[in-house]
């Protein structure tokens, strides 16, 4: 689980770089393409996009990512960890990027 944590927090900090969309359609719009060019498959669209704000609200509540990441693998059984971690990340990026930690990297 601790594992998890350092890769899933690197992550979500690389997906803040981006500029969130005001237009709530094109947020959904952007947040599918993204999963898609991840590589991420879903059945329905409205789904993904429900579980998508569930993390939102995960990470609102200060849900811990590996414990975010579980709760996302229990619903969606056939999500591997790594298509998990790509799909916290990019439903954080799309939906709360105000959520996400920005740490500035250490001057080598």
């Amino acid at each position: 689980m601790k594992a998890l944590a350092a890769p899933l927090g690197a992550l979500l900090m690389l997906v803040a770089a981006g500029p969130a969309q005001a237009d709530p359609a094109d947020v959904d719009t952007d947040f599918l393409a993204a999963l898609q060019a991840a590589g991420i498959t879903y059945n329905r669209p409205d789904q993904a996009i429900v579980t998508a704000k569930m993390v939102c609200r995960f990470i609102a509540e200060g849900k811990p990512s590996p414990e975010v990441l579980d709760g996302l693998k229990e619903r969606n059984p056939g999500l591997t960890t790594e298509h998990g971690s790509m799909f916290v990340g990019i439903a954080a990026h799309s939906y709360c990027p105000d959520q996400l930690v920005q740490n500035p990297v250490p001057a080598p």
